[in-house]
């Protein structure tokens, strides 16, 4: 176990247990996720060093909440599992100033699906921001998925 101290934040890290965690758990394998892997790496030069103190590797999280806007994904919420325990919560969010106003949320237990029989707690990174680069169609907004579906839901109910 190592000492990690982040602002007001003093955690107990599991850095072997951690690193080990990151090359064995699977990835999800929709567009918007992909999309994250390909390009996140080297991108946040000092979110991806606050990670890697943790022994977390950006490229691998565990959950990623996202929605589409313009020609780009708005990764409102990424989650990373550390192995270890939070010594001391601090009272705020953590924030950083890396080529885009990134904040994060330190929660203690469980907060999104993994593979932890042990003591964990999840480092969450809000408003990432990013290009669509796959050589994939861009998806749909989800108001047109939500409107076409309200729309069909109609039709199907007056027979339109």
């Amino acid at each position: 176990m190592i000492t990690v101290k982040k602002e007001e934040y003093l955690f107990q890290v599991d850095l072997d247990k951690t690193i080990d965690y990151y090359k064995k758990h699977s990835l999800c394998e929709c567009v918007y996720c992909e999309n994250y892997y390909v390009q996140i790496r080297g991108k946040f030069p000092k979110l991806e060093a606050f990670l890697s103190d943790f022994g977390v590797d950006i490229s691998r999280p565990d959950e990623i909440s996202s929605f589409e806007s313009d020609n780009e994904i708005d990764y409102i919420n990424v989650d990373y599992t550390v192995c270890g325990k939070v010594v001391n919560m601090g009272t705020y969010k953590i924030d950083i100033d890396d080529n885009l106003f990134l904040s994060i949320v330190i929660t203690d237990g469980f907060a999104t699906p993994n593979d932890q029989t042990s003591d964990y707690f999840t480092i969450s990174v809000c408003n990432i921001k990013l290009p669509w680069v796959l050589d994939k169609p861009f998806p749909k907004p989800i108001m047109e998925k939500i409107n076409g579906k309200i729309k069909g839901f109609f039709k199907m109910l007056f027979r339109i």
